[in-house]
């Protein structure tokens, strides 16, 4: 059996206008100035996966999030996969928020690098900045109120499928 690859903690020159323009590209940019972008910058770390890694492991206690910069990220219930997000898109919110064991998997279906926000650094953000902290929990709320919106439509989908 092979020992699974740990995702790589990586330098980017000049990570923080690096990871300032990564987010500006990204949903996240849509509601942060460019300077509170470079403020929130640092917070973030980048990492590289190759194709196979497993980022997060379903059932495993989490306490971080990431932002996909390059590559994709499969997510897996139960081993079947059930979503592919690519750049942009985020993945681990819930476990940033609630630290309570990861719902899903996230593997890396191709060579990938990701910006990763873990509690710490977002409780570090709260007492620096708590008004950029509210935006960056703000942006989680969104995206895990939209993701729970399309799986109820699909749930309801479904239900409406298998009637008898």
């Amino acid at each position: 059996m092979t020992k699974p690859q740990i995702p790589q903690l990586i330098t980017i020159e000049d990570t923080k206008q690096t990871n300032a323009h990564i987010l500006d590209a990204s949903h996240w940019g849509e509601d942060f100035t460019w300077e509170q972008l470079q403020t929130i910058s640092p917070y973030f770390k980048p990492y590289s996966a190759p194709k196979g890694t497993l980022i997060y492991t379903e059932g495993e206690v989490g306490a971080s999030m990431a932002i996909i910069v390059q590559g994709s990220i499969g997510v897996y219930k139960n081993n079947k996969l059930i979503s592919t997000l690519r750049v942009g898109r985020t993945f681990g919110e819930m476990s940033v928020i609630d630290t309570q064991p990861r719902s899903a998997t996230a593997r890396a279906e191709a060579e990938t690098v990701f910006l990763s926000l873990d509690k710490t650094d977002l409780m570090t953000l709260v007492n620096r900045h708590p008004n950029l902290a509210f935006k960056i929990v703000w942006n989680i709320s969104r995206a895990l109120s939209q993701r729970l919106r399309l799986t109820s439509s699909q749930l309801s989908e479904f239900l409406d499928s298998n009637e008898l």
